[in-house]
């Protein structure tokens, strides 16, 4: 991709960051809500035993995964969440946690809340894979916050990949580079698309 592919990029950002911030508390939850139900009856997710969810940055109006974990628990799914394990803008890197509760987590330097000492999961272990969306393009193609952690993890697993994203910001297509891992599901308040 291109500087142009790049500055595109930036702009959709601005876009869907403005969307976000123009949602009230109380409607980014009454959105989550709906995204949430529907992610738990999609195809991919329903028969799912390890599932990798965000922990959302609810101060950024991110879709709310809180709930999705919690009934995802309560179905006796084993749910993981991911740890920043290098800072560096170069080396994009993650690991995968088991999540024990909320009790289990602590902010990492971006305050992102994350299970720091629960046992560690291998990426091929799981199951479907929840990936952070700024927006989607119907092509399966996201937008993220741009410092490659997802797509650097996502090359490495093979299973069902799901972005939860505002109806808003789903759009016929986002400019995407050969690296970009696309997600095969998207969730919205009114709809799954399978891309």
């Amino acid at each position: 991709m291109g500087p142009m592919g790049s500055q595109a990029k930036t702009s959709w950002r601005r876009r869907f960051r403005s969307y976000r911030r123009s949602l009230s508390a109380r409607s980014c939850r009454a959105r989550s809500s709906l995204i949430v139900h529907r992610a738990l009856a999609a195809a991919p997710v329903a028969p799912a035993q390890v599932v990798h969810v965000y922990w959302p940055i609810t101060a950024q109006r991110e879709v709310d995964t809180r709930p999705l974990i919690a009934l995802l628990r309560a179905r006796d799914v084993e749910v993981v969440l991911p740890v920043v394990t290098s800072f560096e803008a170069e080396t994009p890197t993650l690991e995968h946690r088991r999540y024990d509760g909320p009790g289990s987590l602590t902010a990492n330097r971006w305050d992102i809340r994350e299970p720091k000492h629960t046992e560690r999961v291998p990426p091929g272990a799981i199951d479907v894979v929840f990936v952070p969306a700024l927006g989607v393009g119907q092509d399966g193609h996201r937008i993220g916050h741009g410092s490659g952690y997802y797509d650097a993890f996502l090359q490495s697993v093979a299973c069902p990949r799901v972005a939860l994203t505002y109806e808003a910001c789903l759009v016929p297509s986002l400019p995407n580079a050969s690296h970009d891992v696309p997600v095969t599901t998207i969730v919205t308040e009114q709809q799954v698309l399978a891309p």
